[in-house]
């Protein structure tokens, strides 16, 4: 039976949990960086990391620190873990070798990235995967088998020039192991032959080294995603809205626990572990909004492309003289601290990297502005997972779409949460997500390199205050007219019939941000490319 997929709350949406950063170019390519540490044998020495000519992505190889997320996790650095930061210094330190650059054309998978690997022992190993957005990933050829592979599940690839032998390997492995999903043979049209057994659980290694031994080469590979794909999964619950509250009406149940039904059917966990998985996130983004306040302002570090503006601002707070009301200066104050991206901070994305942090700001001002219960507060996040989730169903929820595939969704996320915590129904939520994602529509995603956050920061703190106004229009009763999927429609839509100018270039065309593109790449990212190691290392 063929794999179900389709967007999960935990997987997709409120994930991974990460260090700060962005979700598709820190945690996507550190998960990538470790499927290829994965399919050396010994441990990596020399590593080329190649991108196609055409993609460009040498020109903002760095910006959102794509780099140390490629390098972290050939080191195994889980999405979590602080030491991703310190990729370059720690992979030094152990004489890896690496090289950033470009393949000599442009392969059949755009966007994708090839590595080229040494052990330590003489094996190498050759890999080309992607990060898809959202921390999520595809593998394309593994090995020089063609092997799409998403992370989901724990995997075996063993490969030989004896058919036969693989055949009866995987009889031994189905003997010897349970939670076998799906076993499939590929070939590489130069006499290889390649068996690719999933799991959806941890298998014993031990079994693998007695049916294999030295006979041939194996390798396995680590799921990475926090829910694994199993045999039980059920068709997705609902993709609009309109079925959402079908679903609640249909079985007599909350408009939240349909949510949770959806999850249910995804993950095949309990209620209970459906919800206090929610309930760890909240405490992770409640951690985040106030990283600030317990680093202390002034002990907070600048780095040469991210100042702590939250310092400015507290300062300004401070003074008496702000202009804004007091939810949206403490939803500002949240923002703040979100977007300071502080190393150890843990984060967790909705959609993009930061999303999480902003969408919460504006919950959090809004709950403690009205008293809502904390009960309250993870139903709203539930309420924006399922938003999220149709939007990942319908658009491109990533910065493929532009900026409304970002803080556009994030905006609708957060409104439609505030809508449900003030008492909204579910038509309600649907209105206020509409509208938030109406309002995004046309916005480039066109960070500047070396911009200093620049205008990112602008269009997710622009998210967060006004998640409460869509949420107040949408209680008061308005109708935006177009039904929520259908604005996500509508983003897809003008993604496919726009050119990578009008949704990537924006402000990128000013002259002072060519001027910072060019100071990034001959000042923070000189000396980065490339690194040889001692030869005794």
């Amino acid at each position: 039976m063929p794999k179900l997929f389709y967007p999960d709350f935990f997987n997709d949406v409120f994930g991974p949990i990460m260090q700060p950063g962005s979700s598709g170019s820190f945690a996507g390519t550190s998960r990538v960086g470790r499927i290829a540490r994965y399919t050396l044998k010994s441990e990596p020495k020399r590593v080329r990391i190649l991108f196609n000519p055409g993609d460009h992505h040498m020109k903002s190889l760095g910006n959102m620190m794509d780099d140390r997320g490629y390098l972290g996790g050939l080191q195994d650095f889980s999405t979590d873990d602080i030491r991703l930061f310190d990729a370059h210094e720690l992979a030094r330190q152990e004489g890896i070798s690496y090289e950033f650059g470009e393949l000599p054309s442009d392969n059949s998978w755009p966007g994708s990235t090839t590595f080229e690997l040494a052990g330590a022992e003489g094996d190498t190993a050759v890999l080309t995967a992607r990060s898809i957005g959202g921390g999520m990933v595809s593998t394309y050829t593994i090995h020089g088998f063609p092997i799409v592979w998403q992370a989901d599940t724990f995997a075996l690839l063993a490969w030989d020039e004896e058919p036969a032998f693989l055949h009866e390997a995987e009889q031994k492995v189905r003997e010897r192991l349970h939670d076998l999903l799906e076993a499939v043979y590929y070939e590489d049209g130069e006499g290889r032959h390649a068996l690719f057994i999933e799991f959806s659980s941890l298998p014993d290694e031990t079994a693998f080294d007695e049916i294999f031994g030295d006979r041939t080469e194996w390798r396995h590979l680590p799921a990475l995603l926090p829910v694994v794909t199993t045999r039980n999964r059920r068709p997705q619950l609902f993709k609009n809205v309109q079925e959402w509250r079908q679903v609640s009406e249909e079985r007599g149940i909350s408009f939240v626990q349909a949510a949770i039904e959806y999850e249910k059917g995804f993950s095949g966990w309990t209620d209970q572990q459906v919800w206090a998985y929610f309930e760890k996130i909240n405490d992770i983004l409640f951690n985040q909004i106030h990283a600030l306040e317990t680093v202390g302002y002034d002990r907070a570090k600048d780095t040469p492309n991210l100042p702590i503006y939250g310092r400015a601002w507290n300062r300004y707070l401070q003074s008496g003289k702000v202009l804004e009301d007091p939810i949206t200066r403490h939803i500002i104050t949240h923002a703040m601290s979100t977007n300071a991206k502080l190393p150890g901070t843990k984060i967790v994305p909705g959609p993009m990297g930061t999303g999480g942090g902003y969408l919460y700001s504006a919950i959090d001002a809004v709950r403690e502005a009205h008293g809502f219960s904390h009960e309250k507060v993870i139903e709203g996040l539930i309420v924006a997972a399922g938003l999220g989730a149709i939007a990942f169903t319908n658009a491109q929820a990533s910065g493929n779409s532009g900026c409304v595939g970002e803080s556009g969704i994030c905006c609708a996320m957060g409104s439609g949460a505030i809508t449900w915590m003030a008492g909204g129904d579910g038509q309600q939520v649907e209105n206020a997500a509409s509208m938030a994602l109406q309002a995004s529509l046309g916005i480039p995603c066109d960070p500047i390199p070396g911009g200093k956050e620049f205008p990112c920061i602008t269009r997710t703190i622009r998210a967060a205050v006004t998640a409460p106004l869509y949420a107040d229009l949408a209680l008061s009763g308005i109708d935006p007219l177009i039904p929520y999927h259908e604005v996500l429609l509508a983003i897809e839509e003008n993604r496919k019939n726009s050119s990578e100018s009008m949704l990537h270039c924006g402000i990128n065309a000013a002259p002072c941000a060519k001027q910072c593109q060019s100071c990034f790449q001959s000042e923070q990212m000189a000396g980065k490319l490339n690194y040889e190691a001692d030869a005794s290392c």
